[in-house]
């Protein structure tokens, strides 16, 4: 009996500029690829319908169309008989039906291409001007970056740029000056133009996550916004939002005191005003260091338990929400798995989104040296943050060419999934009447691993969770604290903010601090790590 499932196809006429979605009923057959079903539709139903194809083997990046709403490549992405909606690349405007005009990024590139010195006069209307950074060929990798296929879907997953009409990261074109071979030169040396836009990047990593050739866009992204920095110098709010650990370290001193100074309105408008702070996201508490209630200095043991777990807690589990770290650590006791927490620093992640690249990898050098006997003694690295974590098992290798955890590092329900998995352990789960919407945070997409909490709070009895399927929150670790990106912020996490509204949930969830506080800013709703209910549950 032949199967037949439902496509929606957003349509678009440019004669008569009207937008409409139309309804197809295909057949489906095994292995069948999105640029298939279009192909059936176009050739059975409906030779109207207008899509680019070229290659149709992943090389020529021409088909990209949007998925359920999610930027992909048709010909490498297969449906499986459900019902689907597809449409036009996001946040480019629309020719006909999925035929987008790419020119805005095209036009970028002669813009930077008229920053080389390569193009006298003008390139294409472009007047020539000197670059505003440069980034050295030295750093380029052109082995990772000739594996763009030019389809663009990384830029059109980038939520920041979808929110900004000009000088929005860019990352399809960043990758394509950087691989083009035209170079500009600063101080004698050969080196790559870098425009403002590097520094409206977030480091949210959507566009790593969506790129359908795997392309380490992480590592350029990071790399650009050091260059800026590096050239135009960094402004003092950033830096001290880059060394977020040593204020916490400061701030925590006196807690009490300090958590009600950040929440004063008259501090707020002050830091807005001399440092460009913003005065409208929640600030983060100040907790007692969680590391001041376990040994930090003992040696790694050869013996005891036969699960060890050298815990990372990340600055936001040991000086902000500490009770995330504390029902971790009670969780995995609870497991039967030693828990120990050796000395290590911030991860670093929040000195590279602010382009401080030179200290994030001295970070990233003493944590390895750190946690390294412990991995060699059996201890395996596990955090409740995935920013974290992904820092740790990702881009200590991919943005400095540091290895030594990238094996052995877990996000913490990965790591119970697994010995679950492996019946290693067993998961005695009680009753938990309550219904939650859960956020996913961008850097645990981008481990690509799943969502590994969901899998563990399904199990749970009585407990109600809806994955919300959101970009980003928009608050992105600081860069939703700078003043004149706070509105961007505000408008990507507006889609966070519709979601929750809708769910109506009695508390949100998220393992990432930062999406937790602007969940509660967007809902007023309390809002914990997802680890704090797994603990109750195990009672």
């Amino acid at each position: 009996m032949t199967q037949t499932f439902k496509v929606v196809v957003d349509r678009y006429n440019p004669e008569t500029k009207e937008a409409s979605a139309q309804t197809y009923a295909v057949e489906f057959v095994p292995s069948q690829t999105v640029l298939q079903t279009l192909n059936l539709i176009r050739d059975n139903l409906d030779d109207s319908l207008s899509f680019r194809s070229s290659c149709q083997g992943a090389k020529c990046g021409s088909c990209a169309v949007a998925l359920n709403g999610r930027p992909v490549l048709a010909c490498n992405t297969m449906v499986d008989g459900r019902d689907i909606t597809i449409g036009p690349l996001p946040n480019f405007p629309v020719i006909s039906d999925l035929i987008v005009d790419r020119s805005q990024s095209e036009d970028y590139f002669f813009a930077m291409l008229s920053q080389t010195g390569s193009c006298e006069g003008s390139c294409n209307g472009h007047n020539h001007k000197e670059p505003e950074a440069v980034l050295a060929e030295s750093k380029i990798d052109y082995d990772n970056l000739s594996r763009c296929l030019g389809c663009m879907v990384c830029t059109s997953a980038c939520p920041y740029n979808a929110q900004m009409s000009e000088n929005g990261p860019n990352p399809s074109m960043l990758v394509t000056v950087l691989s083009s071979g035209v170079l500009t030169n600063k101080d004698g040396q050969p080196a790559f133009p870098v425009g403002q836009n590097s520094d409206y990047c977030s480091l949210c990593l959507n566009c790593y996550t969506a790129c359908p050739a795997g392309v380490h866009l992480n590592r350029a992204n990071a790399q650009s916004k050091g260059a800026y920095i590096q050239t135009k110098g960094q402004k003092l709010r950033d830096r001290l939002l880059g060394h977020a650990e040593f204020a916490d370290k400061v701030a925590t001193l006196t807690p009490g005191l300090n958590n009600a100074v950040v929440k004063n309105s008259l501090v707020r408008k002050t830091l807005e005003k001399t440092l460009s702070i913003s005065s409208q996201p929640s600030l983060v508490k100040f907790s007692k260091p969680l590391t001041s209630e376990r040994a930090v200095d003992k040696e790694p043991s050869p013996i005891g338990k036969k699960h060890k777990v050298a815990f990372f807690t990340g600055c936001y589990a040991r000086y902000n929400d500490t009770e995330a770290g504390k029902d971790a650590i009670a969780v995995l006791e609870k497991l039967g798995i030693q828990v120990e927490i050796p000395e290590q620093s911030c991860c670093g992640l929040p000195l590279m989104a602010n382009g401080d690249m030179a200290t994030a990898e001295q970070k990233a050098r003493s944590n390895v040296a750190a946690l390294k006997p412990w991995v060699d003694k059996g201890y395996a690295v596990v955090s409740t943050c995935t920013s974290c974590s992904l820092m740790l098992k990702a881009e200590y290798q991919e943005v400095f060419g540091i290895e030594g955890l990238t094996d052995c590092t877990y996000d913490l329900a990965e790591y119970i999934n697994k010995l679950v998995a492996d019946n290693e352990i067993e998961l005695e789960l009680t009753s938990v009447p309550m219904r939650t919407a859960y956020h996913t945070p961008c850097h645990l997409k981008s481990q690509k691993i799943g969502m590994p909490f969901i899998e563990l709070l399904e199990k749970i009895p009585d407990f109600k969770v809806d994955a919300m399927d959101n970009k980003c929150c928009g608050q992105s670790g600081s860069y939703g604290y700078k003043a004149e990106k706070y509105p961007i912020s505000e408008a990507v996490g507006q889609e966070l903010k519709e979601s929750m509204q809708e769910l109506k949930p009695e508390i949100g969830l998220s393992e990432c601090g930062p999406c937790q506080l602007r969940m509660h800013d967007v809902s007023g709703l309390p809002v914990a790590h997802p680890v704090s209910i797994l603990r109750r549950a195990l009672k």
